[in-house]
């Protein structure tokens, strides 16, 4: 048992400013790594080469139906009511989770909802774009989304679920006509899978003897 992922952290502080190797983040990027195991950022060989480009990255071996969740996103305000697409070239290498770039209605909070896997999350989950797990090569990737006319918030980026790593480059954010059909496709995260998980190790933690108060003393 990989006891990391029962320490589930509260969903304020599921997005972490950096990624375990210190990717240098773009001005206006933000990441979300739930376990602490993605590196995320610019791929410092994309940078040499003169062609910046994202990437996510897993670290350790991820568990089966994990709630295992890297990405690097924005947020943007603004297009309540409007159609808006979200595109790029993106590649993935040895991905054995889901990778590609989302789009949801919501807040920072929106990867926190779908990490939990909270009842009624099938309705939530963003719409999404997978690349080719395994090829290494460039695809052109979109996703379209109708953004409700109550939402205050757009969530989107890239994204990695469970082990693999994902690049993206070549990025653009706009609003498209009635012309452009919105992505009917979700982000493939499997909710029943992580809610078995959760079960599990609510189950594990219940089994943990009574523990003290630490460093009374606040050293």
């Amino acid at each position: 048992m990989d006891y990391r992922i029962l320490l589930v952290a509260p969903l304020a502080a599921l997005v972490l400013s950096v990624g375990a190797a210190d990717l240098r983040m773009p001005a206006g990027w933000q990441s979300f790594n739930n376990t602490n195991d993605y590196e995320i950022g610019i791929d410092p060989a994309s940078e040499v080469a003169g062609s910046p480009s994202l990437t996510v990255r897993s670290g350790a071996p991820q568990r089966t139906g994990s709630l295992s969740v890297g990405a690097a996103h924005q947020s943007a305000t603004g297009y309540a009511g409007q159609r808006i697409r979200f595109s790029g070239q993106v590649r993935a290498d040895a991905a054995r989770g889901w990778a590609g770039l989302y789009m949801g209605a919501g807040d920072l909070t929106l990867l926190g909802r779908m990490a939990m896997a909270r009842p009624g999350a099938e309705e939530q989950l963003p719409r999404g774009a997978a690349v080719p797990a395994a090829d290494g090569a460039w695809h052109e990737v979109s996703v379209v989304l109708d953004v409700p006319a109550d939402a205050v918030q757009v969530d989107f980026g890239l994204v990695q679920l469970g082990e693999g790593q994902v690049w993206a480059r070549a990025l653009s954010f706009e609003v498209v006509g009635a012309g452009v059909a919105p992505t009917q496709t979700s982000v493939g995260f499997d909710l029943q899978a992580a809610r078995r998980l959760l079960t599990e190790n609510r189950a594990q933690l219940a089994k943990f003897p009574p523990q003290p108060l630490l460093n009374a003393s606040l050293d």
